[in-house]
Parts: C-alpha cells; structure tokens; sequence
C-alpha cells in the first residue's frame, strides 16, 4: 500500500481507490477540479500499481479492503468516507462492511459487483491476454466514446503503473467478490454512479447491488463511460462530492 498523495484541508476526510487497469494516477484531470476545502483526499495505489509497483498484488478483496483500512489508520484518520472507482468502489463497500462504524459515505464510481462478477472461460481468458493491446478491448467493453487522445494517455499510464501479473492477480480479485450478504445489513449512505456510455456497468449490472442497499442511490454521468473521471470530468467530480456530502 501506498499513499500516493493528500490533497485538501477539509473536515471530511476521504479516502481514493483506483480500479483494476490504472494506479491512482486515473484521478489527476479531475484532482484539480475538487473541492479543498471542504474535503481531504488520500489517494492509494494499491500493491502492485503505481508508486508500489513492486509490491505483491493484494489477496482478494479483503486484502485490499485491508489496504484503505491500514491507510486510514496510517492517516490517524478514525472516521471517513471512501471514493472508489471499478474494482476500488467494490473495494470500499467491503472496507463499509468490515469497519461500518468508521465509514461516513461511499462514492461508487461505476462499482463492479460485491457478488463478483460471472465470467465464462473464453471471456475471462480474453480479459487476461488484453493486456498485450488493452486501447481496444477499453474502447470496445468500457469506454466507447472515449477520444483518442485520452485513450492514448490512459493506455501510456497502464503501461507505466503495472506489470502482467499485477493484472491477472487484480483481475481475479475483481471478479471473485463474495459479500452482497454483508452489503444488505450496511446502513452506510451509499451513491453508485455509472456512465451512461458505459457497457460494462450498466443499470441492469447494478440492479442486484442497488436492491440490497439500505440507503442507496444511483445517479447517471453523462458523456461518460467506465472512466467518468477522464470522460467527463467536471460533472464527475459533481456527482460523486455530491455523494460524499450525504455522510
């Protein structure tokens, strides 16, 4: 686990979890956009990405619900609110179920399922040898709309964050969740937010997680795939400040 950077000098502390095929690097654009005052962000790689490149991948999602958790406690940060994005939004509703009296809020940014995600043989073998060429396989099953300028960039930074293992490792972790159980009993104010270009996570694909919510909400990004944060900055950060807010 690495603290990559603290940003802000505000009351409601939050700690930043990237997704599955990018380091903490995915949130620099919208970074200069978010409120500093009013919020402190923490933003994490976790092992394996970025800053801690070379640390072995995280085991499953409790190891690296474990990662936010040892980053609060490093912080001395008690309470706070997570901003997770894919895999690191699943990630923050398990860090809620585990630690649910320090957890104020949660800002789900397109979340991959707590239930894990079902992929069959051949899909899942296509994810893991996307790491070869993976511009197409994010403009084709997560990004559409994307430009290629972002593209490029968001490729460049893949490359530069990770290694293959660290891919295939986070991709089992990803996909392999096991706690919507847990989730149904969190009364921790929770936003899930998706962009509605997105072909991965969908309403459809977030019906499930949005039912066993106790107090959830789910609001659309506009001009947005998987990577609002790239895509549609502004509205982005909005929305999920926004979702913070409810703590």
């Amino acid at each position: 686990m690495a603290i990559v950077a603290i940003e802000g000098a505000g009351a409601h502390k939050v700690i930043v979890l990237h997704g599955w095929a990018l380091d903490s690097g995915v949130w620099l654009g919208a970074r200069a956009l978010s409120d500093v005052t009013r919020f402190t962000f923490a933003f994490v790689d976790f092992p394996g990405y970025g800053v801690d490149k070379d640390s072995k991948a995280a085991d499953g999602i409790d190891g690296m619900a474990k990662v936010a958790l040892d980053a609060a406690d490093e912080l001395g940060w008690e309470r706070f609110s997570v901003l997770g994005h894919s895999m690191g939004a699943a990630t923050a509703l398990r860090v809620a179920t585990l630690a649910p009296d320090r957890v104020l809020s949660i800002a789900a940014l397109t979340p991959v399922s707590p239930a894990g995600t079902v992929l069959d043989e051949q899909t899942y073998a296509a994810f893991v040898a996307a790491w070869e060429d993976p511009g197409p396989a994010i403009r084709g099953a997560l990004a559409p709309e994307i430009t290629d300028a972002d593209l490029q960039r968001l490729v460049a930074r893949n490359r530069a964050s990770m290694d293959a293992e660290t891919w295939e490792a986070y991709l089992a972790n990803w996909t392999s969740p096991s706690f919507l159980e847990d989730v149904r009993a969190l009364s921790t104010p929770v936003t899930l937010l998706y962009g509605e270009s997105d072909p991965f996570v969908t309403l459809g694909y977030l019906a499930e997680l949005e039912a066993s919510l106790v107090d959830g909400r789910t609001d659309k990004i506009p001009g947005a795939g998987h990577y609002p944060m790239i895509e549609a900055p502004a509205s982005a950060v909005a929305l999920w400040e926004a979702a913070l807010a409810r703590a």
